[in-house]
């Protein structure tokens, strides 16, 4: 897993590299996740689209972020919008607030523990099809992918496990490289209390409390795991039913997508 270290974009890296069993890794430079690219810089752009010929980017975000930190475009760069919640788009949106929070505008501090079970909706789950069939669309034909949301955490985190599931990582791998997201995220404390003490209306012990709760934990991951179980029995019948990766499209994936170890 490497860490991409750029001056606007943050949380970027490259899945390059986890092991996915049968002595072999995800391959360099094709799968790569971050937070939004708002505020991305010319050394930056030269970095991702120059250097490592990003071919795809997939913005994950909401209609609203969009407009917060409007996309940006890239000439010859494929640019998808396939949001997980959208009202407009996808029709259906998340709106439930955690204990003693409210929202401010469109913006919602939610139970995590809530937030990561409710993806595994009809129609979420819709989008995530589409999202990593555009993903592995790109990368059998060598072309690198960058897939981001806002903080590059929750709908990148579970998209990125998707993606390192189907390519055969295993769960711990998978863990690890989702905890990694903390070391950027860990670093804008300030940033991330101002905008949870609006949302916990001026308080700031709940304030920071939901800056912890909002870290990439283990557990957050596991209650997306427990509701695609609940709904299709394992990840693997998932992968197979609702991402719709047959044994031969998989087959393919990971002789193009994977490298030895």
């Amino acid at each position: 897993m490497g860490v991409v270290a750029l001056q606007g974009v943050e949380n970027v890296r490259d899945l390059g590299g986890i092991a996915v069993g049968d002595g072999r890794m995800v391959a360099h430079g094709l799968f790569f996740r971050g937070a939004h690219l708002g505020n991305i810089t010319e050394s930056d752009h030269q970095a991702l689209f120059g250097a490592r010929g990003i071919c795809c980017v997939i913005d994950l975000r909401c209609g609203w972020e969009r407009e917060a930190k409007p996309p940006i475009s890239v000439q010859g760069v494929n640019h998808q919008h396939i949001p997980f919640y959208d009202l407009a788009k996808v029709g259906i949106e998340y709106t439930e607030p955690g204990a003693g929070t409210k929202v401010v505008g469109r913006d919602v501090a939610c139970n995590p523990l809530r937030f990561y079970p409710s993806l595994v909706n009809p129609l979420t789950v819709k989008q995530m099809r589409e999202a990593v069939r555009c993903i592995f669309s790109h990368a059998c034909e060598r072309q690198p992918v960058l897939w981001h949301c806002s903080g590059g955490k929750d709908r990148a985190g579970v998209l990125s496990a998707l993606v390192l599931k189907v390519l055969g990582a295993s769960d711990e791998d998978v863990l690890e490289d989702y905890l990694l997201t903390n070391e950027s995220r860990d670093k804008r404390y300030d940033q991330l209390f101002a905008r949870f003490l609006r949302l916990a209306d001026g308080d700031e012990a709940l304030a920071h409390e939901l800056v912890t709760s909002h870290r990439a934990r283990p557990e957050t991951l596991a209650a997306f795991y427990a509701a695609v179980d609940e709904r299709c029995g394992s990840m693997e019948r998932f992968i197979r039913q609702q991402l719709g990766i047959n044994a031969d499209m998989r087959a393919r994936i990971r002789e193009t997508c994977t490298a030895a170890l």
